[in-house]
């Protein structure tokens, strides 16, 4: 009985870390461990979780295909040799029992992890295994430099960017260019089909397509907000427009500096209230796309450009506005 407690306890072990893939892992599986994709760029989690996963099939595959046989045909020539004495046929036993346990054990284990998951995860949000590997995680690490999504190999080009008519679409929200030129027009500003582009893509290394509404520096000098990162306080005139002002239901202009002082909230009860108002029109997609044609307009794409950290942004400029 002892010997089983470390092939019991490399089971779980293994089973923990292959828990996200293995549900997928093709047995028989002889490599490669490291897949052709990775040799262009720096390794990301995505790739980290496929190699362990290809660990570990191999190692089943190994224990499948040659450690079972041999550790049979060992006790089946123990108990031959022994055929006279019982503790040389009791070895042999055990060793049969514990290879066939092992073997039922490692083959098993994902079928228990995926038959667990199919009952505690709604299968209308994707497969399972999709909880760790999706959102963002890829082979790949973004790199400055490159277009967040985008491999930094060679090839500097987007990937999973996709047409609507003539416009590029980086996602959802305002990466995706039409929505952006849309906004703008509510709010009383042209955008060409590049600028459009542009701004959609410079939306993604901003705000992640306006997930993120706040700069992390809020309320430590920065007021900017919105899925341009147009500011609160320096460019309260940009939000001083039609559709900026139908996102809150407000009548007139949202006067947005009064807020503020030094790009930080104001304490009084007034200024929290403008502050308040002001935040949720950034939110919205077309206030805040407005809000950066108005930028665009005053003062070109050195809003976001001149920052050296923001290679990014530059780079959607250049590839896009022919800047």
């Amino acid at each position: 009985m002892r010997s089983r407690i470390p092939l019991l306890a490399f089971v779980l072990v293994a089973s923990s870390f292959a828990f996200p893939h293995l549900v997928h892992a093709a047995i028989p599986f002889f490599g490669p461990i490291i897949p052709n994709a990775a040799n262009t760029c720096p390794a990301g989690w995505g790739l980290l979780i496929v190699v362990i996963n290809n660990i570990i099939s191999l190692l089943i595959t190994l224990a499948i295909v040659f450690v079972a046989p041999i550790m049979i045909a060992y006790s089946g020539f123990l108990y031959v040799v022994n055929s006279v004495n019982p503790a040389g046929k009791e070895k042999a036993k055990g060793i049969l029992l514990n290879t066939i346990v092992g073997i039922v054990i490692a083959l098993a284990s994902w079928l228990i992890v995926d038959a667990i998951m199919a009952v505690l995860y709604n299968g209308s949000f994707g497969t399972w295994s999709s909880l760790i590997t999706s959102d963002g995680a890829s082979f790949c690490l973004s790199q400055a430099g490159s277009l967040v999504g985008s491999s930094a190999g060679p090839n500097m080009g987007v990937t999973g960017v996709t047409t609507n008519g003539n416009y590029l679409s980086f996602g959802t929200g305002a990466c995706a260019a039409a929505t952006v030129q849309q906004g703008a027009q509510l709010g009383g500003y042209n955008l060409t089909v590049n600028q459009a582009d542009t701004l959609a893509c410079i939306a993604k290394p901003e705000s992640s397509c306006g997930a993120i509404n706040l700069n992390y520096n809020w309320g430590k000098g920065s007021s900017a907000a919105g899925a341009f990162q147009v500011l609160l306080e320096g460019n309260s005139n940009c939000y001083n427009n039609a559709a900026c002002e139908q996102a809150v239901g407000a009548s007139g202009p949202l006067n947005c500096a009064s807020g503020f002082s030094g790009g930080n909230p104001k304490s009084d009860a007034a200024s929290q209230a403008i502050v308040q108002r002001c935040v949720q029109a950034a939110a919205n997609v077309s206030c805040s796309a407005a809000a950066a044609a108005c930028v665009l307009q005053q003062q070109g794409y050195g809003a976001w450009t001149a920052d050296p950290s923001n290679a990014t942004q530059a780079q959607c400029v250049s590839l896009f506005s022919g800047q």
